[in-house]
């Protein structure tokens, strides 16, 4: 059970596994990323050959790049992803809130939704922090900078440029980044009054898992910063 892309139109198509495995029987998948238990709904299987193996999906669902799917095929996969729920909330129990990943597309929301909705847990609003701007992020990694592997210098030196040249109130997007040197850098920044959330376990809720720069930079917030435990849970996994 996989994808099909005609054009930039997407839909389910249960003769092959190709994009995203879409089934019901072989989804959840899980695994530990620095700490962090990741659950997935939806898997990318990797099986075409392509290294953008279901990104047509997700950008049909987030409205991105053309791409398209028909009410009818997205409804088939929330309803999939609703049983997929079912097997993973023995795993997804014991948190006490839901959050979903900042982002400019109603579809991590919806995702959200979904997730509370199952797991009967509030959801928890990220308005306590917001992504750096330019001017945040070159500051931030002058005075603290990562450590750069050789092999990503050239592309780290290249995003600094970028930056650069950009106006400082300029937003730093994540997903502008190359994904080898996603996690050299921190995205969000915490706002003044932010809640303190010690004895709380948020659960983290994305659209899809890349580099895992995101959820790192979310963890830093809620848990280093704001005292909260976290879990992970996406729509579609990263590459297998």
């Amino acid at each position: 059970m996989g994808i099909s892309v005609a054009g930039k139109a997407v839909s389910i198509n249960d003769m092959h596994e190709e994009g995203v495995d879409t089934s019901v029987a072989r989804n959840p998948t899980s695994r530990i990323f620095q700490g962090i238990e990741l659950h997935h709904m939806f898997s990318r299987s990797g099986k075409t050959g392509r290294k953008d193996d279901g990104n047509p999906l997700i950008h049909a669902l987030k409205g991105r790049y053309g791409f398209t799917i028909t009410p009818f095929w997205k409804a088939q996969l929330m309803g999939r992803a609703d049983l997929i729920l079912d097997k993973a909330q023995a795993n997804l129990a014991g948190f006490t809130h839901c959050m979903p990943i900042p982002s400019s597309s109603p579809f991590c929301s919806e995702v959200t939704d979904l997730v509370a909705n199952k797991l009967g847990l509030p959801v928890l609003q990220p308005t306590f922090f917001r992504k750096k701007t330019v001017r945040e992020m070159l500051d931030g990694l002058a005075a603290h900078p990562p450590k750069v592997r050789k092999g990503q210098k050239t592309a780290y030196n290249g995003q600094l440029n970028t930056w650069q040249a950009l106006p400082d109130a300029t937003i730093c997007e994540a997903k502008n980044v190359d994904t080898n040197i996603r996690l050299l850098f921190d995205f969000f920044v915490l706002l003044p009054d932010a809640p303190r959330l010690e004895g709380q376990r948020i659960l983290i809720v994305d659209d899809i898992f890349s580099s895992g720069s995101s959820v790192l930079s979310v963890r830093e917030i809620v848990s280093n910063q704001l005292g909260a435990e976290v879990g992970y849970v996406s729509f579609l996994s990263g590459m297998r």
